[in-house]
């Protein structure tokens, strides 16, 4: 039976969940854990912090795998009184509140997950250009696989040295929101805060009681840690964040991130309906004591809010045939095929453990929805023991094309693997290029030849995947895009599916997300001003961003908000 919760965990708040003892049961560095409680609940980044300078504030909720037709059924449904009265009521114009607006039609970026998105969000730049194509993922550069997320791998040192070790500014290639803003700027809890002022996390005490119930949960195979566990995350953070409000003022920038809420969509027995009621319970809550400690600082006036989130979630069937895995529980999964094909996979494990010595000529990592391969030139390592130069590309006839002809005959006959037929929606590859060099974009492979994307949706119209070909070349056409592998799986996957016939590239789980899909794929982005006017906010938003916003526009909004336009 695979793993549930332990192998997969989606959120930066696994490092908080796995538990001191479990930790060290494991080998995964209990002396950073140590680090982390230290910590107290807060760690200053700037020394000296830089002066508040008043309005125009901005306050970010970001709200973890919460799509944008829940969180506006939130509202609408009264399951988010606190959220609903900043708003204001709705108005005759559509999307337009008494003092808010939200921005319809919004897209994530590809794969709508994790840490790509909340990279990109934050930066305003695609996976291509950040280098964070996803929660885990190769740099060939370095014959190095990080997990700041783990989905394949069971070790946590990555999703530690987030917070102990900055690892998401120093993988990020490109500057943050908070180093373009440069106003005083707060972080609750979210893994990039390069250039922030202050990163708030939850008490020392709070993380003592999260690590006990997850080390017990961990230590029973295929159960879930509870609801209750993970909104304690949340509410814990939002404690430390108000005890720092109280100590250093409020910021000029400030993000408040609920990881919580995706943790326990992806485990919930219901999950969109456990997410309504999330929403209800801790979030809505949440944001109020937070709005009430900004009006009892006197900075509630003049501070925009805003409500984001990095992608929503499809509810998943959590069984072995519709989890493809690593292999190592049944068989039958993505990395069987690749050992048919003739290829050395790495081992699923993080740099140092076992299998780490460089025998392997092809790499996998998950993301949902999507699956990265990234293979060698084989010629530099023919034979076992044989350590690959990965600083080369891999040549495209002999070593990526066998593998997308692999996957699309497995995906659409059985061919190799007869598990995987029916669970592959789609193959991309593209002619390699060496790290450094800019990365081409990805193209179908349709089981004959490589077709642009463009091209092949021309011939095979798929609306329910949504902008693909920009998303795709956001994904792989840059000077990171070689870090989105050398082939794409694509899952069969979306909401508009039977659940029968979705499938996801991890262990166990009860939703998904990553696809090209509307579910997955289209996210809040409310814009509020307490006592503003919605109309007057809709026509800011668009002289910001233009009327059809995406993710990779929220930096360049805040920024705006703030005064300060990108490229100031």
């Amino acid at each position: 039976m695979k793993r549930r919760w332990v192998v997969g965990a989606l959120a930066v708040a696994v490092l908080l969940l796995a538990g001191v003892a479990f930790l060290e049961v494991t080998g995964n560095a209990p002396e950073e854990m140590a680090e982390l409680a230290a910590q107290g609940g807060e760690k200053v980044l700037r020394e000296p912090m830089r002066a508040a300078r008043g309005a125009p504030r901005v306050l970010v909720f970001a709200l973890d795998g919460v799509g944008d037709e829940e969180l506006r059924a939130a509202v609408a449904g009264g399951r988010a009184p606190r959220i609903a009265r900043l708003l204001g009521r709705r108005t005759a114009e559509a999307d337009v509140y008494a003092h808010a607006y939200a921005a319809p039609g919004v897209l994530s970026i590809l794969p709508s997950t994790t840490f790509a998105a909340w990279t990109s969000m934050f930066t305003g730049r695609p996976p291509a250009e950040t280098g964070v194509p996803g929660n885990e993922w190769f740099a060939r550069e370095e014959d190095r696989f990080y997990a700041p997320a783990p989905v394949t791998v069971p070790q946590f040192a990555h999703t530690l040295e987030v917070y102990t070790d900055g690892l998401m500014g120093r993988v990020t290639k490109t500057p943050t929101l908070y180093e373009m803003a440069g106003v005083r700027s707060y972080v609750s809890l979210a893994a990039l805060h390069r250039g922030a002022d202050l990163v708030t996390t939850p008490s020392p005490e709070a993380v003592a009681r999260l690590a006990a119930a997850a080390a017990e949960g961990a230590a029973q195979e295929g159960e879930s840690v509870s609801e209750e566990v993970y909104s304690e995350l949340d509410r814990s953070a939002v404690r430390s964040l108000l005890r720092s409000i109280e100590t250093h003022g409020p910021a000029d920038l400030q993000v408040v991130y609920f990881p919580g809420v995706d943790l326990w969509t992806h485990v919930a027995p219901r999950p969109l309906e456990e997410q309504r009621k999330y929403v209800r319970t801790v979030i809505d809550r949440s944001v109020g004591e937070v709005l009430d400690a900004y009006r009892r600082a006197g900075a509630l006036e003049g501070t925009y809010v805003l409500f984001v989130a990095d992608h929503g979630h499809t509810p998943v069937l959590s069984d072995d045939r519709h989890s493809l895995g690593t292999g190592e529980e049944n068989g039958g999964e993505p990395p069987d095929l690749l050992r048919r094909a003739g290829f050395r996979v790495r081992p699923f494990a993080l740099e140092g453990e076992e299998g780490e010595a460089g025998d392997h000529q092809a790499v996998l990592a998950y993301q949902g929805a999507f699956a990265y391969v990234y293979l060698a030139d084989r010629s530099t390592c023919p034979n076992p023991g044989d350590r690959c130069d990965w600083r080369r590309p891999p040549r495209l006839e002999e070593d990526v094309l066998p593998v997308a002809r692999a996957f699309e005959a497995a995906g659409r006959a059985g061919a190799g693997v007869p598990e995987l037929r029916g669970t592959i929606d789609l193959v991309f590859a593209r002619p390699p290029v060496a790290p450094g060099a800019e990365a081409r974009p990805f193209e179908v492979w349709d089981g004959a030849r490589l077709v642009p994307v463009g091209a092949w949706l021309a011939a095979h119209p798929r609306p329910d995947l949504l902008d693909l070909e920009r998303r795709m070349e956001g994904l792989g056409a840059g000077p990171w895009g070689h870090r989105a592998g050398d082939v794409a799986l694509l899952a069969r996957s979306g909401a508009d599916r039977p659940i029968g016939e979705r499938f996801y590239f991890s262990g166990l789980y009860s939703s998904w997300h990553g696809s090209p899909s509307a579910q997955d794929s289209r996210i809040p982005l409310f814009v509020a001003l307490p006592g503003g006017d919605g109309a007057a906010l809709r026509e800011t938003v668009r002289r910001a961003v233009g009327e059809r916003p995406t993710q990779l526009d929220v930096t360049r909004l805040v920024l705006a908000l703030l005064g300060k336009p990108a490229g100031d």
